[in-house]
């Protein structure tokens, strides 16, 4: 997909908001997908300084959280209304949650409806050393955010957590 809105150089183009981009990522990644953005190059060969900016982004996002990317595969039932999942070889599963366009902080809890943790298990936000708490629910888990981490989190858009499932 285009970065932008043209696979080729248009001047002044609308560039994706990170965010969306982030979100694309991550929606496609869970269901075992690749994704290749495209961004056209001006007739110099340079990019757009909103080009340079979205990638300086997505760098950013992938530096904290590319291991619920890279090296995982899709588990059903890959997504959850706001949380897509990935598993990694050793079983844990990474549950990436994906805010509504207008939330741009960490709530307090975030529902993981189809993983539980094992009893004992912990539950870790990447790029967060202090273990996050959680709890069984009815249809799965609740992991609960330190208020340390909601008002410092580690990256914006997107957040990876990593669990054990049952």
């Amino acid at each position: 997909m285009t970065m932008a809105t043209s696979w080729s150089y248009v001047n002044n183009d609308e560039y994706k908001p990170t965010s969306r981009l982030i979100h694309l990522l991550v929606d496609i990644v869970c269901k075992g997908g690749n994704l290749l953005l495209n961004i056209g190059p001006g007739p110099d060969g340079t990019l757009s300084p909103v080009a340079l900016q979205r990638l300086k982004e997505l760098g950013e996002w992938i530096d904290v959280n590319g291991d619920a990317i890279y090296n995982t595969r899709a588990v059903a039932p890959y997504k959850d209304g706001e949380v897509c999942y990935t598993r990694m070889r050793d079983g844990a599963i990474n549950a990436v949650y994906l805010p509504a366009d207008s939330a741009a902080t960490l709530p307090q809890t975030i529902a993981v409806p189809s993983f539980v943790p094992t009893p004992g298990s912990a539950v870790s936000m990447l790029g967060v050393d202090e273990p996050m708490t959680w709890e069984r629910s009815a249809e799965g888990c609740i992991i609960h955010v330190p208020e340390s981490v909601r008002t410092n989190p580690p990256c914006r858009y997107a957040w990876a957590f990593r669990i054990m499932p049952e």
